[in-house]
């Protein structure tokens, strides 16, 4: 399973989400549970930790999705 969040080292930033089939189930599962309980959150404990990115992103440890009001 790949499930990396990445930040690119640039002058204007983006994040990217990289994954594969089984990370995206994973992260489409997280947001389901989100959808259904207010007072949840993930902060990201199945991450894999090797860089799938291009060199100029970073690897971020942990992704938190919060659900608000």
């Amino acid at each position: 399973m790949i499930l990396t969040v990445e930040l690119e080292n640039a002058e204007h930033p983006e994040v990217a989400l990289c994954f594969d089939r089984e990370g995206l189930d994973l992260l489409i599962a997280k947001l389901e549970t989100l959808r259904n309980t207010p007072d949840h959150s993930w902060a990201g404990d199945s991450l894999t930790e090797e860089k799938q990115g291009a060199e100029r992103y970073t690897l971020v440890n942990s992704l938190r999705l919060v659900r608000v009001s």
